[in-house]
């Protein structure tokens, strides 16, 4: 009988072990590295998409300037950009209409302006992300996957330490 209770609480506790470890899993994700076009910084997909590296954050809405490498013919249509913060798994649109997070939409089809800094079109916007932390940011252009990245949103907080 003690034998069986041994094995009985060995078990259990075996259990208790898996199941704890189970949900102590976490994701080590890292910023994407930056790249270097005409001597500007950019946090994006080399020769693909990219917008400047800057500092970006919560609730503040920033301009942005996308830029987009590649052929020109490939480079129309709508853009879409979906944003996911990486700690709580949440989807936010990050294309702003306008300098208002009221105006949240998943994607522009305003069209494109000139080559600049090495890449072959752009497109003007404003960005915001509703939450600091990690975002990963996905970019699609007509339909394709362009390709994502991961950039850092701060708190409000740290605008007075920057």
């Amino acid at each position: 009988m003690i034998g069986l209770l041994r094995m009985v609480a060995v078990g259990m506790i075996i259990i208790l072990i898996l199941v704890g470890c189970e949900k102590e899993t976490t994701n080590n994700y890292e910023r994407t590295p930056i790249f270097i076009s005409e001597g500007e910084e950019f946090v994006g997909v080399e020769k693909k998409v990219g917008i400047l590296n800057t500092t970006y954050f919560e609730n503040e809405p920033i301009k942005t300037l996308w830029h987009f490498w590649g052929e020109e013919d490939e480079i129309k249509g709508a853009v879409r950009i979906e944003g996911t913060h990486l700690e709580t798994g949440e989807k936010s649109p990050l294309l702003l209409d306008g300098y208002s997070f009221k105006n949240a939409t998943w994607e522009f089809n305003h069209g494109f302006t000139q080559a600049n800094l090495g890449a072959t079109k752009t497109m003007p916007s404003y960005i915001g992300f509703v939450q600091s932390g990690l975002w990963e940011v996905v970019v699609y252009i007509d339909g394709t996957h362009l390709g994502e990245f991961i950039l850092e949103v701060k708190e409000n907080t740290e605008i007075e330490d920057e």
